[in-house]
């Protein structure tokens, strides 16, 4: 229990700083929404190039990113390592293929992703599903957080799983119910330097314990199929391959929680300078951890739960004391995307649900609500983590996948081809997220393909499809 009280004198001094932090950035800063409601929702144009880079990682690396990811490894060898890294372009990917595009549109100041959608498209049935598929698919993914934090918290200090994850909602609550949209990308930043920080700490201390080459052969030893490219199983073939470009690369441009970050960049050097820290940062924070777990083999070999390698390494590496400060990087990785998820889960149900029903809400009662809407959610997403899997990489990973299923070819089209209606993108909608579905669901055969795949070509070929019919239907009455 003694490792607990550096963590939660960091988790206070943190919330306390960054609130600070905020308060004085809105009292200094000429960029803020006017509109109290939006400035809590979005904040404004205030996104640098380092704050962006950082905000953008910092939410994108989450539990998988430190208890899933590490575990993944762990179980499967290097050839996961090499797998994860996939995803280092995402910053890139991101703001090169939609930043433009949407900084171009600054003037409208949309504080949400589906008001976004909804003034590009004016479909009412695109809006809702979109709201419906956003609210459920970040429950889901709050979940997985909620699980990797209480394994941590659990792990590290050995208290009970439940009572981890009670200490771990409380935090969240704690950081999301006193700040907005910008409190929360402060917040990210600060936590984005102290992950950074951590895992290279933690790495070292690995390293010491006989150097990479001697961890290598204890790993080999064990099963030399551990340092094969496509794993312990050979299960990493190109099927995978192609499923998890997908997935964690190209399939990013279509998850919200990133999206929306892009709503509040500064100007276009930001965006440049974004890309660029974006992706070394990205490169540190998948790497190390990932290859920490495969390392970690070699000093805890018979774990029967291969997320628990990161507090494993972290209570094994040092004492006690120093275990409670390093456990502060693993927390932030899983705090600074969760936060973000609630928080756009609760605007979005407030902003683009209760607010269209009756526009005359007042901003204040806006604010209000969407506290509320946050500790509803949060108490969901409780119950859904009180008895988790072994490995919650495979859960966040489907969830990511409903995301981008409904997500990804709206966004593109929107912004990339105006003659698109609001038909065809939730043709798009509705095709890529029933196909996702079904496919996760019923399993078939599809030669190691991830659901991801061909749900996402169904997804196009629904919207090129009735955009035909569309334009064939204009052509005939004119």
């Amino acid at each position: 229990m003694t490792n607990l009280i550096p963590i939660l004198i960091y988790l206070v001094a943190s919330l306390l700083v960054t609130r600070w932090w905020s308060a004085r950035q809105e009292k200094q800063s000429g960029d803020l929404y006017q509109d109290k409601a939006k400035r809590f929702f979005i904040g404004g144009r205030f996104l640098n190039g380092p704050l962006l880079a950082l905000t953008l990682v910092a939410t994108y690396t989450s539990a998988s990113s430190f208890i899933g990811g590490p575990g993944a490894a762990y179980k499967i060898g290097l050839g996961w390592v090499w797998l994860a890294l996939i995803q280092v372009p995402v910053a890139m990917l991101t703001l090169g293929v939609l930043g433009p595009k949407l900084l171009a549109q600054r003037k409208a100041e949309h504080a949400t992703l589906i008001e976004w959608l909804d003034a590009r498209y004016q479909n009412s049935w695109l809006t809702q599903l979109a709201l419906v598929s956003l609210v459920v698919g970040f429950i889901a993914m709050i979940s997985v957080q909620f699980i990797g934090g209480a394994r941590l918290f659990s792990g590290v200090s050995g208290i009970s799983y439940e009572l981890g994850l009670g200490l771990f909602v409380i935090t969240v609550l704690a950081y999301t119910l006193t700040g907005g949209f910008r409190a929360v990308v402060i917040t990210d930043a600060f936590q984005g330097i102290l992950m950074i920080v951590g895992v290279l700490v933690i790495f070292l201390a690995l390293l010491s314990q006989g150097g990479l080459t001697a961890l290598m052969a204890d790993v080999s030893a064990q099963s030399p199929t551990l340092l094969s490219p496509q794993g312990n199983n050979g299960q990493l073939g190109w099927p995978m391959m192609l499923s998890f470009w997908m997935l964690i690369c190209f399939g990013t441009l279509g998850l919200p929680h990133t999206v929306v970050r892009l709503l509040a960049v500064k100007d276009t050097n930001a965006l440049k300078r974004g890309m660029i820290w974006g992706t070394i940062i990205s490169f540190l924070m998948t790497l190390i951890p990932h290859l920490s777990g495969v390392l970690g083999r070699a000093l805890y070999p018979d774990l029967t739960v291969p997320d628990e390698i990161m507090p494993k390494l972290i209570t094994g590496l040092f004492d006690p004391f120093w275990a409670g400060v390093l456990l502060a990087a693993p927390i932030a990785a899983v705090m600074s995307s969760v936060d973000s998820m609630l928080l756009q889960s609760a605007v979005s149900l407030v902003r683009d649900g209760v607010v269209r029903s009756y526009p005359k809400l007042t901003a204040d009662k806006q604010v209000t609500l969407t506290r509320v809407a946050m500790l509803l959610f949060t108490l969901i997403s409780t119950y859904f983590a009180i008895e988790p899997p072994d490995m919650i990489v495979w859960l966040n990973l489907a969830a990511f996948g409903a995301l981008q299923a409904v997500f990804l070819w709206p966004i593109l089209a929107g912004l990339y081809w105006p003659q698109i209606a609001g038909n065809a993108a939730l043709a798009a909608m509705v095709s890529g997220l029933v196909s996702y579905l079904v496919l996760l669901w019923l399993k078939p055969a599809m030669f190691g393909i991830h659901p991801i795949v061909p749900a996402l070509l169904i997804s196009g070929g629904g919207l090129l499809a009735v955009h035909r019919i569309g334009q064939a239907s204009i052509n005939q009455k004119v």
